[in-house]
């Protein structure tokens, strides 16, 4: 968990929890700079995962954009647990386009816990990032969340992430990603994922992530224009398979 529950939309999840140098709906949760890239003007996803095959560790995420003429707005909403322990999550994001190659974002996030028998609280940070494209197939990206100290319990605080990625493209038809991860209390990690659209319908992703050891699989497939679907599942290495779907709309 390491504080709160992580975010993703079903495409990085599938690949490994990459997703730093996407634009448009699929940076929403990710980097909130690739939101300059926000076409068409309005689209939205949701994503569902239930941790280990178990029921009280369901977590949901849905999440709009909108853009226009001076960068891109996003909503987030995400939720976590059960009726005695809940984590729910709100979000406001913006990324704009300074130039063509280069894109800056932010985004403000409140994290708001229940706990039955207990009072509830209600937290608030934020986060930035960064987009530059090298040359059309290659991509760079920085992130970094919660870069001020917040004490939610005594001792406890929100997780401080800061996130350094690329992503090449080889052709239209394969995406190669590679990120380095770091929370504040917890050991690097390493994540690399695979995009790979056999047809225009299709896509087949995969990716891995170590400490601990996580693996990723999963297809997405667009059953009429604008609209897919995704499935898949995350391997954890000790805890074992979490089964995840999500739907795209653009």
């Amino acid at each position: 968990q390491e504080g709160l529950f992580p975010a993703y939309d079903v495409r990085s999840r599938l690949m490994g929890g990459t997703g730093l140098t996407a634009g448009g709906i699929d940076a929403l949760w990710t980097n909130p700079a690739g939101l300059g890239d926000t076409d068409p003007k309005i689209a939205a996803a949701a994503t569902a995962e239930q941790r280990f095959g178990l029921s009280e560790l369901t977590t949901a995420t849905v999440g709009a954009v909108y853009g226009t003429d001076r960068g891109g707005f996003g909503l987030q909403l995400g939720s976590f647990g059960f009726d005695a322990y809940r984590e729910t999550r709100f979000g406001l994001a913006y990324g704009r386009k300074l130039s063509e190659r280069f894109s800056i974002g932010a985004d403000l996030a409140g994290f708001a816990t229940s706990t039955e028998g207990y009072a509830s609280t209600f937290h608030i940070t934020f986060g930035l990032g960064l987009r530059l494209e090298i040359i059309p197939e290659l991509h760079v990206a920085a992130r970094i969340f919660s870069p001020l100290r917040v004490e939610r319990a005594p001792d406890e605080y929100l997780p401080q992430l800061l996130a350094l990625g690329l992503s090449y493209r080889p052709s239209d038809k394969i995406t190669l990603n590679a990120e380095v991860h770091q929370d504040a209390d917890f050991p690097a990690r390493i994540r690399v994922g695979a995009e790979y659209l056999p047809a225009e319908q299709l896509s087949i992703r995969l990716g891995v992530a170590t400490e601990a050891s996580e693996i990723s699989f999963g297809l997405g497939y667009e059953f009429i224009d604008g609209l897919d679907l995704s499935a898949g599942a995350v391997y954890h290495e000790v805890l074992g398979v979490t089964p995840t779907v999500g739907v795209r709309w653009r």
